[in-house]
């Protein structure tokens, strides 16, 4: 039955695509939108394939920058979620200062992190890690402390070690919120590596972009919007599945 519907959603996933798809076509061509502004999807489809080396390429790499991006900041993210949990004065000095930081527009940041770490991967790297780590704080800091008082009060009846607290009760509390923050941050960090690739790389997904719109090669401009919009689209979709597989018991709602 699960498959069942795992197949019926995906297919009403493809036909809204597909769907979209030929709306975009039909409006372009009837309405001769010129090509810098909106280039047909065949027209677009066709950039792809002409030029399929150099996108695979950058969006291999663009894929590989955020993916480690996504993993250190939200390692980061959970560190400093259990360190302000457990200090509730660390706390009220460090979260003031990560809301700040995070507060901080992505292009503004990019200067100065290409001065800091240098022309190349380490600065677009660590772009994709501050924009991770900010929803796994949050959400670890919710997270670990969404355990009732009447259950840590068992386990302190219980005399249950902390560890014991932590993997019983407050872990699993968790990672329902913590799920819902690597669904935002899943897709953010694509972005922010080729935020930071407009600036601090010629190379990239968010390189080609810019390279190409400055050549007026608005087909492949396009191409690789798409090709940034579908590797985003499928960091959510595994974010959600690793959720549906990890998560198997009811998650309470307000």
């Amino acid at each position: 039955m699960r498959s069942l519907r795992g197949i019926a959603t995906l297919f009403r996933d493809a036909t809204a695509v597909v769907a979209f798809v030929a709306i975009w076509q039909l409006v372009t061509v009837l309405l001769a939108v010129p090509v810098f502004l909106l280039p047909q999807p065949v027209v677009i489809a066709q950039a792809f394939a002409t030029n399929l080396d150099a996108i695979g390429l950058a969006l291999a790499q663009t894929t590989a920058e955020a993916a480690v991006g996504f993993v250190g900041g939200n390692v980061l993210g959970l560190v400093l979620a259990f360190v302000f949990v457990r200090s509730s004065l660390i706390s009220r000095a460090g979260l003031p200062l990560a809301i700040g930081l995070r507060s901080v527009p992505l292009i503004a940041l990019t200067p100065l992190l290409t001065i800091l770490f240098g022309f190349g991967v380490l600065t677009i790297v660590v772009m994709a890690v501050l924009i991770s780590f900010f929803p796994a704080l949050v959400a670890g800091m919710t997270g670990l402390r969404a355990p009732s008082a009447d259950a840590l009060a068992l386990m302190r009846v219980l005399d249950a070690p902390e560890r014991v607290v932590y993997r019983r009760l407050r872990i699993p509390a968790a990672l329902p919120y913590l799920f819902a923050a690597f669904k935002i941050s899943a897709p953010a960090s694509v972005l922010a590596a080729m935020v930071a690739e407009w600036t601090a790389a010629n190379s990239g997904l968010g390189y080609l972009i810019i390279d190409a719109g400055a050549r007026y090669r608005f087909p492949l401009m396009w191409a690789a919007i798409v090709a940034a919009t579908a590797v985003a689209v499928v960091a959510f979709a595994a974010a959600a599945a690793a959720e549906r597989r990890t998560i198997h018991w009811p998650v309470e709602t307000a």
